[in-house]
């Protein structure tokens, strides 16, 4: 490989983090939007990987439900750098699956860029497929967002939290796992200071078998004496 080959391999597999960190590309969703067929290492790479997973489990749709699974499974470790590549790869072989977007989105919001989170879960719920757990994950997602970002309009910020309503009332009705939804729903109205109301959703949340967090619990004591 010739010294320019590999400066435009290196960069390509660099990106400047939203803090101005320099983080793998393959760390980044969608791989940071590069054309990736324009550097031949990477398309060689990824034609591999696609080859060689659809040949394995049978088709790239099947290969992308694999790795999304494997994604999240280093998500819930807090290995959100290889959830990243898992969601990137799974993106790679099925980029209409909802799920890649999911993905995107919970990684970024464990980083705290809760704003270009929520641009995922809106990719996400364009596909009108409803999945235990996604409803609630995009709800807290946009409250915090709308927490977050201090340069949105009052317009702006009451329509993320009006929808993170909607999909919290919304995964009430269809979610088996209702702990987990009021769980989610408490926190986002922490955040969002309506500690009354937080209270009620920890309340429900302990009656449906959903897991608070000691800090939650203490941070929204400091606020608000329980009821």
């Amino acid at each position: 490989m010739t010294v320019l080959r590999v400066v435009v391999v290196l960069a390509a597999l660099c990106a400047i983090s939203a803090h101005g960190q320099r983080v793998r590309v393959d760390e980044v969703p969608m791989y940071g939007g590069m054309d990736r067929a324009g550097v031949p290492d990477l398309k060689a790479g990824d034609d591999k990987l696609i080859a060689d997973t659809s040949a394995h489990y049978g088709s790239r749709e099947k290969a992308a439900t694999e790795f999304i699974q494997q994604g999240f499974n280093f998500y819930y470790k807090d290995s959100l750098g290889m959830a990243m590549r898992r969601f990137n790869q799974a993106w790679l072989l099925d980029p209409n699956n909802p799920e890649v977007y999911w993905g995107f989105g919970v990684v970024l919001r464990d980083q705290e860029n809760m704003c270009e989170s929520a641009k995922h879960f809106d990719k996400a719920l364009g596909f009108k497929r409803y999945f235990q757990g996604m409803y609630p994950d995009a709800a807290q997602t946009f409250a915090l967002c709308g927490v977050s970002d201090k340069s949105l309009s009052e317009a702006d910020r009451a329509q993320l939290y009006e929808r993170a309503d909607k999909l919290y009332a919304e995964a009430v009705e269809k979610d088996a796992n209702k702990g987990n939804v009021y769980t989610s729903c408490a926190t986002a109205n922490f955040f969002r200071e309506k500690y009354a109301d937080a209270w009620a959703m920890v309340k429900k949340a302990r009656e449906t078998g959903g897991q608070i967090s000691p800090e939650l619990l203490r941070a929204l004591r400091a606020k608000m004496r329980e009821p």
